[in-house]
C-alpha cells in the first residue's frame, strides 16, 4: 500500500502541490494520505480526487488563497485579540469557509473521500498525537482546520475541557501513522527541511527560528526509524527553500509551485529509497563571531549526529 505523507509548513505548502504534480505525472498515486497542518489541507483536496486535473485545481486554489490572503489578519484584529487576552491572533473562520467553498458539495465526512485520509492533532496538555480519519462519519473540514490550527496563530479546538492544536507540534511528518495504517511504500513530502540560514523577520519569525531546529529533530528521528524498517520503502522528498515565508506572506506562491515540481522531478530522475536527507552542517570557518567571547560549539554537537548518506 502506497501512502503520501504531507508535512506541515505554513505558506510553503505550495511546494507540495508542485511535487504532487510531478508524482502523478509519473503515475505515482496514493492508496492513502496522511497530513499534518497545511499537509492536511493539501491532503484533503487530493483525497477528493487523486488526479492531475485535481492537482491543477489545487494549484489554482493556492493562487486564489494568495490573492485573498487567507491566512492574514489586519493589524487591528491582531491588536484587539492581544488586548482581549485571546490565545490566538487570527480567526479560523475564513480558512474554514475557503475550504468548504471549494470542496464538492457531497464531501463533508471522511467517508466521502475517494482516498482514505488521516490528519493529526496535538493534545496541548499532554503533547500527545491524535489522529482523525478512522471514523468515516466524522466531519472532515473541521478536522482539517483543527490540524492546521498553528498554536497562537489560529484558535485551538476546545473539546471536553481539553485543547487541541496543529498536529505538527507533536509530529510534523507523521510517518508512523502511515505505517500503522498499513503503508509499505511511503512518499514523504517534507516541507520542514531547510538548507539555508535565514534571518528571522518580526516576532513570529523569531519564534519560528527558535523552535524550528527542535521540531525538525523529531522529524529526523521519525525518518530514521522509518528508513530502518525492512518492510517499508521510504522516499524522502526534501522540499527546501523559501524558509523566510511566514504565515501571511504570499509573495512566493508561484515560485514555490515551480520549485516543488523541480525538486520532485530531480528525485524521480535519481530516486534513493531509504535515504534520509539531512540539513547541511554550517561551515565553522564561515560562522560569525559570538558576543562575550562565545565560540561555535558545532563540532562537538555534530559528532554524535547522523550524517547524510
Amino acid at each position: 500500500m502506497r501512502a503520501f505523507v504531507l508535512s506541515g509548513g505554513g505558506n510553503r505548502g505550495a511546494l507540495q502541490i508542485g511535487a504532487l504534480r510531478a508524482l502523478l505525472q509519473h503515475g505515482i498515486q496514493p492508496d492513502l494520505i496522511v497530513g499534518s497542518s497545511v499537509g492536511a489541507i493539501n491532503g484533503l483536496f487530493l483525497a477528493v480526487e487523486p488526479s492531475l486535473v485535481q492537482v491543477e485545481r489545487m494549484a489554482a486554489l493556492w493562487r486564489e488563497a494568495a490573492r485573498r490572503k487567507v491566512f492574514t489578519a489586519s493589524l487591528w484584529q491582531i491588536v484587539r485579540h492581544l488586548l482581549s487576552g485571546k490565545d490566538y491572533l487570527v480567526e479560523g473562520a475564513p480558512l474554514r469557509q475557503f475550504i468548504e467553498r471549494h470542496l464538492p458539495a457531497q464531501v463533508r465526512c471522511f467517508g466521502d473521500l475517494r482516498v482514505p485520509l488521516f490528519v493529526t492533532l496535538a493534545h496541548v496538555q499532554t503533547q500527545t498525537l491524535y489522529v482523525c480519519g478512522s471514523d468515516r462519519s466524522a466531519p472532515v473540514v473541521e478536522a482539517v482546520v483543527a490540524s492546521a490550527a498553528v498554536p497562537g496563530f489560529f484558535p485551538p479546538v476546545r473539546y471536553g475541557g481539553q485543547l487541541f492544536v496543529d498536529g505538527g507540534v507533536v509530529s510534523n511528518l507523521p510517518l508512523r501513522v502511515a505505517v500503522a495504517k498499513g503503508a509499505r511504500e511511503i512518499w514523504a513530502l517534507d516541507l520542514a527541511f531547510g538548507t539555508e540560514p535565514v534571518a528571522p523577520r518580526g516576532a513570529l519569525g523569531m519564534i519560528g527560528a527558535a523552535v524550528r531546529r527542535l521540531l525538525y529533530e523529531d522529524v529526523l528521528h521519525e525518518l530514521e526509524w522509518c528508513a530502518r524498517q525492512p518492510h517499508i520503502t521510504l522516499h524522502h522528498l526534501a522540499l527546501s527553500g523559501f524558509q523566510e515565508a511566514l504565515l501571511g506572506d504570499w509573495a512566493h506562491t508561484e515560485a514555490m509551485l515551480e520549485a516543488g515540481e523541480r525538486a520532485a522531478r530531480a528525485y524521480l530522475a535519481a530516486p534513493r529509497p531509504g535515504v534520509v536527507h539531512y540539513p547541511p552542517a554550517p561551515d565553522i570557518s564561515a560562522l560569525p563571531k559570538g558576543p562575550f567571547g562565545a565560540e561555535p560549539f558545532i563540532e562537538k554537537i555534530r559528532a554524535d549526529e547522523p550524517q547524510a548518506r
